[in-house]
């Protein structure tokens, strides 16, 4: 929707062009009238302008001056010129100051319907630019590094969505990885930074350190890195593409090729431990997996290099580690399992952000996933349940806290029992203990929702109903209700299945027809009670809505009245 403001001192133009615009069109408008340059700034102090649509010769601030200070406020809005002159000075003081367009007001409305399109086409093509465009490409290249990391810790950290989007989202990332092949993950650790490094030092050590192993890695390698927790890196590294695209590999030949990529790896990070040394002076350790594996393990993987890394034995400092998990008869790695489950107990973070959305599907899915490692037997198993129990009971009361419904919760659920995992006779039992009490606070925030949502309703309504003679706008009902005009709309829409402007027009028509059939005021004072400037808008509109003219609809209402009596 487009704001268009009109400004004349003749309170007649204003009116009519407001009547003019207020019709249905090619546009969507919202306008405004002003019936001299000081009353438009007031307008313009508060709210967003898009076209005005101006007298050039008005007393006090003429045209020219107010849209000096129309620039000023609102860079983007365009402005078009009405004056009864003909004069060439003014013409091109308009063309100097950008103005849109200058018409004679002897021209008529379809010109100037036209140049408010034109306006409008132009603001459209402003924000259309190919130099906006251009702009919004180099301030994308600008942030890349910072979403590429997010990206990819993202995918370490084995985020569904992230997984899931990873063929599209590696290519527009520009990052040299293929989402259908495996995957090598090795991770690196600043042992200790020397005294005086800053943040930003630190930082661009870490960047260093990255350009290091992609010189080493890129021979043969395709890589990508990210930095996390202050002093490491993760690298994900894969072979590069066959140069002729060859593929068909047999499965010893495809065997014998992640060996090599995995002895390359591990031999290569000696040299880039060395380097470091060497050039930064400074003392780095790594932890590379045994093997590159699909990308729905790569949490896993991940999860078992910082657990190596953190447990590596000897002097602790330039360590090199490689991830050989014992395995079992069977072939299995018993590791496996241990790292999965770490990744997922990383994830109990999102149960706090689907509380606090409502997302109760979500939630009651990663909140069984998580409550179904805890089953099993013996102490690992105890431990674990420990720790998920421990982890839920903050997020539950961070959130009974942040919507203060305490009282509302303990007339249904034992709060009591929440910080106490010994009281709960059963796992099974704690799992429906939480999962109850997240029923409880979605259902109290549904309740909670509705009722505000009812508070908007009825108060958007009550506005109009005492205000059909004054302002109207959707502006002013935003401001009236704290809501940005747009979003209003659409929520007014979503609730009630009914546009606003359709019920400010509903309301009007019944008020109108109210005031007709009482047959007490002139249809001129019924127009002004209902919000038309003229009583020709509420003609047009009247009729619109009913196929009678205000008139004709009195006249029958008089008939009736006059029946009934009889």
């Amino acid at each position: 929707m487009i704001r268009l403001l009109i400004v004349d001192n003749e309170r007649w133009i204003v009116d009519s062009l407001l009547d003019l615009f207020g019709r249905p069109g090619k546009l969507e408008l919202e306008t405004f009238g002003a019936y001299s340059a000081m009353e438009a700034l007031e307008v313009l102090g508060r709210m967003k302008i898009d076209i005005v649509l101006s007298d050039i010769r008005m007393p006090g601030m003429d045209g020219l001056a107010l849209q000096r200070e129309i620039v000023r406020q609102w860079p983007w809005c365009k402005v078009i010129f009405l004056s009864g002159y003909d004069d060439f000075d003014y013409i091109q003081q308009v063309l100097r100051n950008g103005g849109v367009d200058y018409l004679l007001k002897t021209e008529g409305h379809d010109a100037v319907v036209a140049a408010v399109e034109r306006a409008a086409a132009q603001l459209y093509e402003a924000v259309e630019s190919r130099q906006l465009i251009l702009n919004a490409e180099r301030q994308m290249q600008q942030a890349r590094p910072l979403l590429v990391n997010e990206y990819l810790l993202a995918l370490a950290g084995g985020d569904p969505e992230a997984l899931r989007k990873r063929h599209a989202r590696l290519p527009e990332l520009q990052l040299p990885l293929a989402g259908d092949a495996d995957t090598l993950l090795v991770l690196g650790r600043v042992d200790d930074w020397r005294d005086g490094f800053s943040g930003g030092d630190k930082d661009l050590m870490l960047y260093a350190i990255a350009n290091i192993a992609e010189e080493y890695f890129a021979k043969s390698l395709s890589s990508a890195a990210v930095s996390f927790e202050q002093n490491k890196l993760l690298w994900f590294v894969q072979p590069k593409p066959s140069p002729d695209g060859a593929s068909g590999e047999t499965p010893h030949k495809a065997g014998d090729a992640r060996r090599q990529l995995v002895r390359f790896v591990q031999g290569t990070i000696e040299t880039i431990q060395g380097a470091c040394k060497q050039m930064l002076q400074l003392s780095v350790s790594f932890a590379a997996a045994d093997e590159p594996r699909d990308w729905e393990r790569i949490p896993g993987q991940f999860h078992a290099l910082k657990r190596l890394l953190g447990r590596g034995l000897g002097l602790g400092q330039e360590l090199i580690l490689l991830d050989r998990p014992a395995r079992d008869g069977a072939g299995e790695q018993p590791d496996v399992q241990t790292h999965e489950t770490r990744s997922r107990l990383d994830r109990i973070g999102t149960l706090t952000a689907y509380l606090e959305n409502g997302e109760s599907a979500q939630f009651f899915a990663e909140y069984a996933r998580l409550m179904a490692l805890g089953a099993g037997d013996g102490r690992r198993a105890e431990l674990l349940r420990l720790e998920i129990y421990y982890s839920l009971v903050p997020i539950f009361l961070s959130e009974m806290g942040r919507w203060g419904i305490q009282d509302e919760l303990s007339g249904t659920v034992d709060l009591g029992r929440l910080t106490r995992y010994d009281i709960h006779p059963s796992w099974h039992a704690a799992e429906e203990y939480f999962a109850e009490l997240a029923e409880r606070l979605f259902a109290l925030k549904r309740a909670e929702r509705s009722d505000r949502e009812d508070d908007l309703i009825r108060h958007v309504r009550r506005y109009v109903a005492h205000n059909l003679a004054g302002d109207l706008s959707l502006t002013r009902i935003g401001e009236v209700v704290g809501y940005n005009p747009y979003y209003l709309t659409r929520l007014y829409k979503q609730l009630t299945g009914e546009g606003l402007t359709d019920y400010i027009a509903a309301t009007r028509l019944a008020r109108a027809q109210k005031l007709l059939a009482g047959n007490q005021l002139t249809v001129q004072d019924i127009s002004r009670a209902v919000g038309f400037m003229t009583e020709q808008s509420l003609y047009r509109f009247f009729k619109k809505e009913t196929g009678l003219t205000p008139q004709e609809y009195k006249e029958r209402q008089a008939i009736s009245k006059t029946d009934n009596e009889m």
